[in-house]
């Protein structure tokens, strides 16, 4: 039984490997000027983005760079919903698994200070598209919630899968299950599941400002088990950069995603 496990896992990893190619890519540089509100940081990020999206024009993936262009802004705006619509994320046909970052300070030619960012990256590019036959179902989220109301929906696959769930909130993520109350299992195509899967917990939800506050969930769905480990700290926190790094590592094929978006009153 163990070898017949060992063998299954081994033909899963390379059927994933197969389906997409790496490239190193060294030198891809981003720049961008300090001027009027913009502060060094603000421009250290955006040049970043820049430099990212001419790393994957260098790897050879050079078709709908926009949405590539789009992927990295959100970064910098918190504007993720523009990032996993489906019709957005189709489009996409690489991404960068992880990179090094060297950033300079200097003047332009018309004496502005501008900081520019180099990369070595390393640039996945993908051999499939996504499976029309790998769907899911989500019920159950409503559009808004009062303070204190708790969270419940139900998940429903079309294939046997894994789940991670993370909930975005301004420049942070947070991996919000599998969690330590509730294991990670494998939900089985056609069956109905409703979270919180552990009964004796539940979701309550929490506004933490003065306005209403919009909550951001992102369910990833992946045919085989891809647990999430990059954390910050002891807990279960994170950032979007490396939510999506992680995401988009992952080939088409082997992975479905939901972009939810509610507010709580």
């Amino acid at each position: 039984m163990k070898k017949i496990a060992l063998l299954s896992f081994l033909i899963l990893a390379f059927l994933s490997n197969s389906a997409q190619e790496t490239k190193h890519i060294k030198g891809a540089t981003g720049n961008y000027q300090i001027t009027g509100s913009v502060s060094e940081e603000d421009a250290k990020v955006k040049a970043l983005a820049e430099a990212k999206v001419n790393a994957l024009k260098m790897a050879g993936v050079s078709e709908n760079i926009k949405s590539y262009d789009m992927l990295f802004k959100s970064e910098i705006g918190s504007k993720y919903e523009e990032v996993f619509m489906s019709e957005k994320q189709s489009e996409i046909r690489g991404a960068i698994k992880d990179y090094t970052v060297v950033f300079s300070k200097k003047l332009d030619e018309y004496n502005n200070f501008t900081i520019e960012a180099t990369i070595d990256a390393n640039v996945i590019l993908y051999k499939t598209s996504a499976d029309p036959a790998f769907s899911v179902s989500i019920d159950g989220i409503k559009k808004g919630y009062q303070n204190g109301e708790k969270l419940t929906y139900t998940i429903t696959t079309s294939m046997d899968c894994y789940l991670n769930i993370f909930n975005i909130y301004d420049k942070n993520a947070a991996l919000t299950y599998p969690n330590p109350y509730e294991k990670q299992i494998l939900l089985e195509a056609g069956k109905s599941y409703t979270f919180p899967l552990n009964k004796n917990i539940d979701y309550p939800l929490e506004r933490t400002t003065v306005e209403p506050e919009r909550n951001k969930l992102i369910f990833v769905f992946t045919k085989d088990l891809i647990p999430f480990i990059k954390y910050k700290g002891d807990g279960q926190e994170t950032n979007f950069e490396d939510v999506s790094s992680w995401l988009y590592s992952i080939s088409p094929d082997r992975r479905t995603n939901h972009f939810i978006s509610f507010v709580i009153y």
